[in-house]
C-alpha cells in the first residue's frame, strides 16, 4: 500500500472529530504494507475506526481475486 484516501462524511461534530482523526492517521498505518498484511485495530488512538476500515480491505481483497 503506498496511498489510501478517507472521507469524512460525519452527522454531528463529535463524529467529524473522529472521522477526521482516522483520516489523517490511516496513511501511517498503512504506508509500505501488502495488503494481504494489513492488520489496522487502533487508528489516532480510536480502536472503532479500523473496524470498518477493514472490511473495506477485505472487499478490495476479495475484488482483486476476481
Amino acid at each position: 500500500m503506498t496511498a489510501a484516501e478517507a472521507e469524512p462524511m460525519p452527522s454531528n461534530p463529535t463524529t467529524k472529530l473522529y472521522q477526521e482523526r482516522f483520516a489523517s492517521g490511516i496513511q501511517e498505518e498503512i504506508n509500505g504494507k501488502k495488503l494481504d498484511d494489513l492488520e489496522v485495530d487502533k487508528v489516532a488512538g480510536s480502536s472503532l475506526s479500523s473496524g470498518g476500515f477493514s472490511e473495506a480491505a477485505e472487499k478490495i481483497k476479495s475484488e482483486a481475486a476476481l
